[in-house]
């Protein structure tokens, strides 16, 4: 029989929850959490003979079929916060059958005791053990909510292993080369002081270093958040660290350190596109960019703007379109895809699972930390007739009335190589609005397919970069603007629109040069863009490819020699119009169009190449109108 104390906490759980702040009412986030949380736990291993049991399967076969990833563990918070939400015994049932499972996959003995290790079973402890911090604070969080519900033995041996890791973390942080690790690990710290059984001062001390010497001095003079591959990701910022800087500072009562959130928060959310997508299509990091949190692997957007939006209404604002766009174009059969083009291709559906537990691991963080601004307001990308360039980057954003676009020249090459990102001057990210079904009408992906990090990225064979670009061949090597590493862009004002200009030398895959200059010039208007490409140099044979996004029923065709008509399948229409060189030009449709997919951003592409010649040493232009008719 249920004792009346049972059916008090039963019944305060069925209460809607109090956030952060205190104050009552429907998280907007919750709905989504729960939805991701049923999807993840039809995947967990239910067999109790299983050696994994209460594990999650992979849903993907590419690179592996069913894949158990340590790090799955970490829907373990997720479950538990939507035990919380809904008093349903499954979502707890399955929170501690995960957590078991996590604590007895920890390293406990080696070099790297207390360590989790991401390619798991690591026997020799190889292999990658920085997101440790990652698994604990997930486990701490629902140790905190499911402690009632553990047995003396289970509550020991949670405790052993925050105790661990902790200890883990405290040795071995910072760690990599990515300054995500650094905020995670300050609030992990700090999250697991305040629940373990047996928490060490020690604890406390690290966390405040993570933060003070690891984190803070590493946002650069323009008020970016740098150290993510030797450079800046606008991904792994907005998705991860500036979300983890936030919540060290709630737990802190650290009023430094929010106004510092909050402040990366108010450069880097620029890039949330008008649609709610965001864009990462620059950053040092984006060979893993997905449209709706900035990149695959970290947690997402949403905490962030969540733990943000009392500060500044603005970041709810944002964050609200940016959970509209999850949930109308990024979830599909309960996963979180790649991309919109995803469902296509076998190496990319179903996705790999760590998009979706990491989606409700922000989701989860939302639900329990985030608060709800009040009052009407917007962001930037929402606005119309404004751009901005961020030196640092030497990225420019453009919004007018019907285009959003980001131009990037970006030129740290980092950890990951030149050609692990997109730059030269190209368009890396281009909505139009009312085009197909999300607006984007180009977008990029990195200059060579390689899978940097392989237990994160399919395998694929021959893929085409989706950046627009010019090229030329020399010998076997194939020059290009998006090898570019020092590219000069300035930016201007004409007749009240904003013209982005960007000179550089066409080089190749390893740096080098092929000593043709390039001058790119992007005017954009409120329902045109014009691209000029202008080259001087000895080559002769020069290829412009404009890749278009090719959603369903999308149509191109030759409506005469200069000018390709692309139709939606909503029927509404663009032209592409090309001009100069003297009309000594040739366009092609659709030359090797199914090497124009990338697996991130989950998008495919029909080249329009414009192919065009110049006498040795002469300088020419070619003009391209994209155009809404």
């Amino acid at each position: 029989m249920i004792s009346i104390y049972t059916r008090i906490f039963i019944f305060l759980l069925a209460l809607p929850a109090l956030s952060a702040n205190g104050q009552a009412g429907e998280n907007p986030y919750r709905s989504t959490l729960l939805k991701l949380c049923h999807t993840l736990k039809a995947s967990q291993i239910q067999n109790p003979g299983d050696p994994n049991f209460g594990a999650l399967l992979c849903p993907s076969r590419n690179p592996d079929t069913n894949k158990i990833h340590s790090r799955a563990g970490e829907a373990v918070y997720p479950f538990a916060v939507a035990f919380r939400i809904t008093g349903d015994t499954a979502y707890r049932n399955a929170a501690i059958r995960l957590g078991n499972w996590l604590v007895s996959i920890q390293d406990l003995k080696g070099q790297k005791a207390g360590g989790w290790s991401e390619d798991w079973p690591d026997p020799e402890q190889k292999n990658w053990f920085g997101t440790t911090t990652d698994q604990l604070i997930s486990l701490a969080g629902a140790y905190a909510i499911l402690r009632p519900w553990l047995t003396n033995s289970e509550r020991d041996r949670w405790n052993v292993s925050m105790e661990s890791a902790s200890e883990f973390i405290v040795k071995f942080f910072p760690i990599g080369g990515n300054i995500n690790y650094s905020p995670t690990a300050a609030a992990t710290l700090l999250l697991t002081h305040s629940v373990c059984e047996r928490p060490r001062q020690s604890w406390l001390q690290k966390a405040d270093s993570l933060m003070y010497r690891n984190t803070l001095p590493f946002i650069d003079s323009t008020g970016l958040l740098t150290g993510e591959g030797m450079g800046i990701d606008g991904g792994y910022n907005i998705a991860q660290s500036i979300g983890y800087i936030t919540l060290y500072g709630m737990l802190k009562k650290d009023e430094y350190v929010l106004r510092k959130a909050s402040e990366l928060m108010g450069e880097q959310f620029h890039f949330v596109y008008p649609n709610g997508s965001v864009d990462n299509s620059w950053g040092t990091r984006s060979f893993k960019w997905q449209y709706e949190s900035g990149t695959k692997t970290a947690p997402g957007v949403y905490f962030g703007f969540a733990l943000l939006a009392n500060r500044d209404p603005r970041f709810h604002a944002a964050g609200m379109k940016c959970l509209e766009y999850l949930n109308r174009s990024s979830i599909r059969n309960g996963w979180v895809s790649y991309g919109p083009h995803a469902a296509r291709h076998r190496s990319s559906e179903p996705p790999c699972i760590y998009s979706t537990f990491a989606r409700a691991q922000s989701l989860a963080l939302s639900v329990e930390y985030g608060s709800v601004a009040t009052g009407k307001s917007t962001f930037p990308g929402a606005l119309t007739g404004w751009h901005r360039y961020f030196p640092s980057l030497n990225v420019v954003l453009v919004r007018t009335k019907g285009i959003m676009a980001t131009v990037s020249a970006y030129g740290a090459i980092g950890r990951y190589g030149r050609a692990s990102v997109s730059r030269g001057g190209s368009i890396t990210n281009l909505w139009f609005e009312g085009f197909g079904s999300d607006g984007f009408l180009q977008s990029s992906s990195t200059g060579d397919y390689q899978r940097t990090e392989p237990r994160h990225m399919p395998v694929e064979n021959g893929l085409y970069p989706l950046t627009p670009r010019i090229e030329c061949r020399k010998d076997t090597a194939m020059f290009s603007n998006i090898f570019e590493s020092d590219g000069k862009m300035t930016t201007d004002n004409v007749n009240g629109y904003p013209l982005v200009r960007t000179e550089g030398s066409l080089r190749d895959i390893r740096g080098n040069t092929s000593n043709e200059r390039y001058v790119l010039t992007h005017s954009f208007y409120d329902n045109r863009i014009v691209k000029e490409y202008t080259v001087e140099g000895r080559n002769e044979d020069f290829r412009i490819i404009e890749p278009i996004v090719r959603d369903d029923g999308t149509r191109f065709e030759r409506k005469n020699d200069s000018t390709v008509l692309i139709t939606t399948g909503t029927n509404k229409r663009w032209e592409l119009n090309v001009s100069g060189a003297n009309k000594d030009f040739r366009i092609s449709l659709g030359e090797e169009a199914e090497k124009y997919w990338a697996p991130f951003p989950g998008v495919e592409a029909y080249p329009v190449i414009i192919s065009f010649r110049k006498a040795p040493g002469t300088r020419s232009t070619i003009r391209v109108v994209i155009r809404k008719v």
